[in-house]
């Protein structure tokens, strides 16, 4: 006889994607004295509720819309910090970057180095308006419809200013990232315009806080393997060792 009731295992199933953000079936089974088939079943029926995205042997969890480019900032703000800290180091001299519309990159924008030549092209008019006091770096805002939950413009105006580009670095803003798909956008737009910047970026550099590691957003747009910089808490020794067996540079932040 089952331990729990199908609606306690599908609200503790629940409670681990919240925490962990991936589950394994076997895993499950062991945690909730089940059997791997009772919990595939289970996985599916949450799958179908829209509230996990089954994978090979397990789960993921979705990641949902978060607020304004704003409100976000308010999230895990120290994180974000130390990540914007540590992506100081791979910025050079005289470089074209590209800072993508994201709460932890109008942190980074802040930070900025006034005395290396820096040009700094960006869809985020919240970015924008961090270095127009900055007069030591040059700043070229890209235009087009401001979307609101993503904070900038992402529409076929924005996507057709890129083409006036060739960055040395781009910062990718991460919706989610999982190990089956890579980096996922959750607005479809957001997705394309992200993909483009990807294909005018000599180096990709992605600063992802722990709540958006092994989440899945609906829109795919960047293979793992195409990450040149990867950011992000010294805690997570999984997500470190799968991106160093990729030949991309792992920055670990202080702790926070």
């Amino acid at each position: 006889m089952d331990k729990f009731s199908p609606e306690e295992r599908h609200q503790l199933i629940l409670s681990l994607l919240k925490s962990h953000n991936k589950v394994m079936a076997t895993d499950l089974a062991m945690q909730l004295s089940a059997t791997e088939a009772t919990i595939r079943r289970d996985l599916r029926f949450l799958a179908n509720e829209g509230l996990c995205k089954r994978i090979h042997g397990g789960a993921l969890s979705l990641v949902p819309p978060t607020g304004t480019q704003e409100q976000r900032l308010a999230n895990r703000n120290s994180e974000k910090q130390a990540l914007a800290v540590a992506a100081l180091s791979i910025i050079k001299r005289d470089q074209v970057i590209f800072l993508d519309a994201s709460s932890t990159h109008m942190l980074l924008a802040s930070l900025l180095p006034n005395d290396l030549g820096l040009t700094v092209v960006t869809n985020s008019p919240a970015i924008a308006t961090r270095l127009l006091e900055r007069q030591h770096i040059r700043t070229i805002q890209i235009g087009g419809e401001l979307n609101y939950a993503v904070g900038g413009a992402i529409d076929i105006t924005a996507v057709d200013a890129l083409n006036k580009f060739r960055f040395d670095l781009c910062f990718m803003g991460v919706c989610g990232w999982s190990s089956d798909i890579g980096f996922s956008a959750i607005y479809y737009q957001d997705g394309e315009f992200k993909r483009q910047v990807a294909s005018r970026s000599g180096a990709i550099a992605a600063l992802c806080t722990d709540d958006k590691i092994e989440a899945l957003a609906p829109y795919p747009f960047l293979p793992s393997d195409r990450l040149d910089y990867l950011i992000c808490s010294p805690d997570n020794s999984e997500l470190k060792e799968y991106f160093a067996q990729l030949d991309c540079t792992v920055i670990t932040s202080n702790n926070v």
